[in-house]
């Protein structure tokens, strides 16, 4: 008994090392701050495709985004593509540093729009970890073009579209950062019965900073479903359409983003961009086009 209560007293020192030295780890891990990543992207959008990044809270945003005319459709003849061009001007504001709201407005199709974009999870380390960032995205779009035949009635219903976008990103350093973008895209009436209404595409961007204010982004968006459309020029009297690609580059200005690229689509709201660019980069039919953002504090 004596020997037992010598080798417990002589252990006892050590017992009391081990469970300071647990009671420390466990109290550094509950005042361990967490450490959230930041900038992943420029501005809220690549190209077409929208990023993970939200204007913070009490933030009023308003950006152009400018399509000039295909290099292929004479070019010069049309001053330099501007008299082909198509522009999308949208308005948004967030709430919170969560919830983000805007409206706008495309000359393609005369296309108003509105839509709401949510964080879900965001990248982090320490207290918690979180290996990716993740956005939601929804939006409606109503085409107000009138139309001159009269085979149908071209209700509020037939002129709506939507797209949903998950956007999972992740900041792997300070210069580069990507994210894979699973994305629905529903129109309520198709251009031919053969259509799928309904496409399904994986939108894949990465960013890589090359200084401390500008960025070379690139933008891909494979419809896994996509539609065909009305070609002369095909055997069958179709092609398939291509899918959007962008190269482009970020510059960051103090409160503006302004965003330089060339892509194959000339559709500049989501729903055209993704499913209707007839254009392909092998046949050189690329457009010049910019995204110009500012911001406005609203709250103090």
């Amino acid at each position: 008994m004596l020997k037992r209560y010598l080798v417990a007293l002589a252990l006892l020192p050590s017992l009391l090392i081990a469970q300071d030295d647990l009671l420390s780890e466990l109290e550094g891990d509950a005042g361990q701050e967490t450490d959230y990543a930041f900038a992943t992207w420029k501005g809220t959008k690549v190209v077409n495709l929208q990023t993970n990044e939200l204007p913070g809270a009490g933030v009023l945003q308003y950006t152009i985004l400018h399509r000039f005319g295909s290099f292929s459709e004479d070019f010069m003849y049309n001053f330099l593509g501007l008299n082909n061009a198509q522009v999308r001007l949208t308005l948004d504001y967030s709430p919170t540093e969560w919830l983000n709201l805007g409206l706008g407005h495309t000359g393609f199709q005369k296309t108003y729009d509105g839509f709401v974009k949510y964080r879900l999870l965001r990248q982090s380390k320490g207290a918690i970890n979180m290996p990716v960032s993740v956005t939601g995205f929804s939006s409606a779009y109503y085409s107000a073009l009138r139309y001159d035949e009269q085979d149908f009635e071209r209700n509020l219903g037939r002129r709506m579209s939507y797209v949903h976008e998950l956007i999972i990103a992740r900041k792997f350093n300070q210069n580069f950062s990507a994210q894979v973008v699973p994305t629905v895209i529903h129109t309520n009436l198709s251009q031919t019965f053969e259509d799928a209404n309904t496409q399904i595409a994986i939108g894949l961007a990465a960013r890589y900073k090359i200084t401390a204010m500008h960025a070379i982004t690139v933008e891909w968006v494979p419809i896994l479903n996509g539609n065909s459309y009305i070609d002369p020029e095909a055997a069958d009297g179709f092609s398939p359409y291509n899918n959007a690609l962008s190269i482009g580059m970020d510059i960051e200005t103090g409160g503006h983003v302004f965003q330089l690229f060339i892509t194959n689509a000339r559709g500049v709201a989501e729903p055209y961009a993704f499913t209707q660019t007839p254009g392909s980069w092998l046949e050189g039919d690329l457009h010049f086009g910019f995204n110009i953002s500012r911001v406005f504090t609203m709250t103090h």
